[in-house]
């Protein structure tokens, strides 16, 4: 029985203070059911699909209120479970201190949450529950800590599959069809826009709409209506209207580009833009005649090379006989680079293990020059304190041993220096 409340006790504890455990993160979570086998290929595709399209909840006040309440009320519940813990506990600290526990303050819900996707694969029991009782799929939501279900049927008609994705959530308690379309096997790959649109209807809302940016460089800025604008996979959750984009970058001619997005549709705008004129880029050798590659292929031999800056980013190469070849990359443009090579003989090995075994030697004659010191120190106090013979030896071995370690210094420098110059 003892052991039995001390284990109530802890877990009465864990309850009354989670935040020290674990920081709760609001988010939308969907769960994507099967209700019939061999669908694991759909249920990837849509869950592709809606991390691609539809990643953002868009919440109205009503969705707000639903979330403030639910979490209150989880609060409250975490109270009342501390309480009833404390007494099964039989603790009196415990029950005092479950009563002083007041319900977590609701802070300020964001407008957009992150929509988190899982996959569930079929369980012909719960396939079966799901679609003959929609009354079962609240249960079932909440069972899994889930807000809402996207229903996946797929049956079969001939050569051909139907597909059909209902949505379910427990804000509105409704079930809907938001996809329904008959497809080859060979296309369903194809179709991850369409259900991801299918998706956006749900979580956007009726007034916000993804714009897409395709073919855009990492390197190119986006400024929307004169303010940066965050994307995520070259991607952005808008509210319907119309937009100018402003692209550019060190490399590319600037363009403004207007824009229309509309509620509920994924808008697609080409983002490839025009190489400036470049400017022209000199390398230079300081060992002279040198043969130079860019991105792979041989340009020339000779002392200095010039490129133009529209042709950055690139991998430049340069190669002599008797020399370790140099590789630069080059992300952004520049007037001038010097190219340094090293020669081949302070790239060997043995020189890097030559250092490495002198360091090794005099740190261990180190070592036993110490040793030898502190045992005349020893050996003096503990035999004859007053014999003048072992002043001589305590200076010898001291001195020894300071020599050595100063040896010991320069060695590893030299080391160190020879490792960090690029010998392997």
């Amino acid at each position: 029985m003892h052991i039995r409340g001390i284990l109530l006790a802890l877990v009465g504890f864990l309850c009354i203070c989670p935040p020290l455990f674990a920081v709760e993160e609001i988010s939308f979570s969907v769960g994507i059911v099967a209700l019939q086998d061999e669908s694991s290929a759909a249920l990837d595709l849509i869950g592709q699909a809606g991390t691609a399209y539809a990643k953002e909840y868009v919440l109205d006040d009503a969705y707000k209120t639903y979330l403030a309440n639910r979490s209150r009320s989880a609060s409250e519940r975490t109270v009342q479970n501390a309480i009833s813990l404390a007494y099964a506990a039989k603790s009196e600290a415990g029950l005092e201190k479950a009563r002083e526990m007041e319900p977590d303050h609701v802070g300020i819900i964001s407008d957009r949450i992150s929509v988190r996707y899982d996959q569930i694969p079929y369980e012909k029991g719960y396939g079966a529950l799901l679609t003959s009782y929609p009354e079962a799929r609240p249960w079932f939501a909440s069972n899994m800590n889930l807000d809402a279900l996207i229903l996946l049927n797929r049956t079969r008609l001939a050569s051909h599959d139907r597909i059909r994705l209902y949505w379910y959530d427990l804000f509105s308690d409704t079930t809907t069809l938001i996809f329904d379309q008959v497809v080859m096997e060979k296309d369903l790959m194809e179709m991850s826009e369409q259900i991801g649109l299918a998706l956006l209807s749900k979580t956007a809302g009726p007034e916000y709409g993804l714009l897409v940016l395709d073919d855009l460089d990492s390197s190119v800025s986006v400024l929307l209506d004169g303010e940066a604008l965050p994307l995520n996979d070259r991607r952005a959750l808008l509210f319907q209207g119309q937009y100018t984009l402003s692209l550019g970058g060190d490399l590319y001619v600037p363009k403004q580009i207007p824009a229309t997005v509309l509620p509920n549709t994924i808008t697609h705008i080409p983002s490839s833009l025009e190489r400036k004129a470049g400017q022209d880029m000199l390398l230079t050798s300081f060992v002279g005649k040198v043969n130079w590659y860019v991105d792979g292929g041989f340009i020339e031999a000779g002392c200095d090379l010039s490129l133009s800056t529209s042709m950055v980013p690139l991998v430049i190469v340069a190669q002599k006989q008797g020399f370790s070849s140099k590789t630069l990359q080059v992300e952004k443009p520049v007037r001038k680079i010097g190219v340094s090579l090293q020669p081949e003989w302070m790239s060997r090995a043995s020189l890097q293990q030559e250092e490495q075994g002198d360091f090794y030697a005099s740190f261990r004659n180190t070592l036993l020059y110490f040793g030898l010191y502190v045992a005349s120190i020893t050996l003096s106090q503990t035999f004859d304190t007053a014999n003048p013979l072992w002043q001589p030896l305590q200076i010898a071995t001291s001195g020894f041993a300071l020599v050595s370690t100063m040896h010991t210094i320069m060695n590893f420098a030299s080391y160190v220096a020879l490792a960090g110059s690029g010998v392997r």
